[in-house]
């Protein structure tokens, strides 16, 4: 867990920089992003059902085509603790950005589909594994920052699901 925080604080640091030569502040070209928010999650299966207030994580990395298209793979994590236990559901995707404008303020859409999973952060080991998909719409507040909104979908094996709303603070390197 501290191991990801620490990755997840690497990555936020390089993001603002805009030092780095691979981003030359065009969205076309390389990206690499990361979010934290908060949101709700409701879980089904094991036995048990409960519904929860989450911390939310994400990470994205891959290429924009344009200005107003990407293809990234996606990384979204809710963190929860229930019944005296840490938990982890999250998805990992291939998804696409969308943006109505290909610059300045605007709103964009996006969404993935992949593989989702659910573990119990002690162990580290992920204890269901299955269909995991997300949609969402955001907005751009500034040239490298926007607010997004989505709705997480998990099927995992054996017979359980999760779905989840979420809103995080991103930012993207470009």
């Amino acid at each position: 867990m501290k191991l990801r925080i620490g990755a997840a604080a690497l990555l936020l640091s390089l993001a603002v920089s805009s030092q780095l030569s691979a981003f030359d502040g065009q969205r076309k070209g390389f990206i690499l992003g990361v979010g934290f928010g908060a949101g709700g999650l409701n879980y089904d299966g094991r036995s048990v059902s409960f519904n929860n207030v989450t911390f939310e994580n994400n990470f994205k990395i891959g290429y924009a085509p344009s200005n107003s298209f990407e293809i990234y793979y996606a990384n979204i994590v809710s963190y929860f603790e229930t019944l005296g236990t840490s938990f982890a559901s999250g998805a990992a995707c291939i998804a696409v950005t969308k943006y109505l404008k290909p610059e300045g303020r605007g709103l964009y859409f996006c969404g993935g589909v992949g593989f989702g999973y659910f573990w119990e952060t002690e162990w580290d080991t992920i204890d269901e594994s299955g269909f995991g998909t997300f949609g969402g719409i955001g907005y751009d507040i500034g040239k490298h920052w926007s607010v997004q909104a989505e709705v997480v979908y998990t099927n995992l094996e054996p017979n359980s699901r999760s779905w989840g709303f979420r809103v995080t603070l991103n930012t993207l390197a470009f």
